[in-house]
């Protein structure tokens, strides 16, 4: 239908440029550029947005004085590329801050580290439904603690594979100020907790020590699978030469075996981030919210807003 759409509308193209007996070339032309832009549907996008931000305290009173710096850096990274068929996408975010005061060891405020690359496939072209393959990485930077279990690099590591069906939405203005990208859908997942000295909560009732080592009581892989759902949303605004505005929401809801008896026998993260930027300065705000029955009971909460410095790449 849309070719015999492109040829009726060639034909009175032509049929109006010579009656006013004008340049067939144009037209010719013209319907060249349209016929292109319809049958080249792939896009690339990519973005690297580094940023940085520094408060610094001193109080000084007539028998004490403190000073104390916080920092706290974070980068956000995405890529995206897509034809009518197959696309890819992927994202790398990561935060670190500390806090510093003066005669004790500087203390960790924020450490994130997460990975994800998703390929798709178009299965119902009419419908726009595709078939989502997502693999993420989880993990944290620098040694901290997880209630009262010490944690480091990789230990505790989560890694999670689900496949899943729904839809990918993509938008931009054609003088691309504006960009807007949606993913959602429902699967099933596989999900791995990798440890090595980290204890998992089901086995912090054991004694551990000597007589009775982590490795008796815990595998280093820990496996469960159950459902999955995924909502994945960015949008990027230019407002003006140098005024931005970026947001993004990314939801992750892991079930497991045991969710239908125990609603808490579940994993639930969520990244939040939102910003505006004018020039190099910016004003940054982030949460990360995470709860996953294997590190704690308890859910944790991560929020700060920092102004400082953002360079978009």
């Amino acid at each position: 239908m849309k070719n015999y759409l492109m040829l009726l509308a060639m034909h009175l193209m032509l049929i109006s440029d010579i009656s006013a007996q004008t340049d067939t070339s144009k037209a010719v032309s013209a319907v060249s550029d349209s016929i292109i832009s319809e049958n080249s549907p792939s896009h690339f996008t990519y973005s690297i947005a580094p940023s940085f931000g520094l408060t610094f305290q001193n109080i000084s009173k007539s028998d004490n004085e403190s000073l104390t710096a916080q920092w706290l850096t974070t980068l956000d990274a995405r890529m995206d590329w897509d034809d009518s068929t197959f696309g890819v996408a992927s994202s790398l975010y990561l935060q670190y801050g500390q806090l510093h005061r003066e005669g004790v060891f500087p203390e960790k405020t924020q450490d994130n580290l997460i990975f994800s690359i998703t390929p798709s496939f178009m299965i119902l072209p009419s419908w726009n439904i595709r078939l989502f393959f997502e693999t993420t990485a989880e993990t944290q930077m620098k040694e901290g603690m997880v209630d009262d279990i010490e944690s480091h690099f990789l230990d505790p590591l989560f890694l999670y594979q689900t496949i899943f069906i729904g839809q990918k939405l993509i938008a931009k203005n054609t003088d691309e100020t504006s960009e807007l990208s949606l993913t959602y859908g429902i699967g099933y997942a596989l999900q791995q907790t990798i440890t090595d000295k980290f204890i998992l909560e089901s086995n912090r009732k054991y004694i551990i020590g000597p007589n009775n080592p982590l490795s008796n009581v815990q595998d280093q892989v820990t496996l469960e699978s159950g459902f999955s759902g995924v909502f994945d949303f960015s949008a990027k605004k230019q407002i003006g030469e140098k005024l931005i505005l970026t947001s993004s929401v990314k939801t992750v809801l892991l079930g497991k075996e045991e969710t239908y008896k125990d609603y808490r026998k579940t994993r639930i993260g969520t990244l939040i981030l939102a910003g505006i930027s004018y020039g190099l300065f910016s004003l940054d705000y982030n949460m990360r919210l995470l709860y996953d029955s294997n590190y704690s009971l308890r859910r944790q909460l991560e929020q700060s807003l920092v102004m400082g410095v953002r360079l978009e790449l």
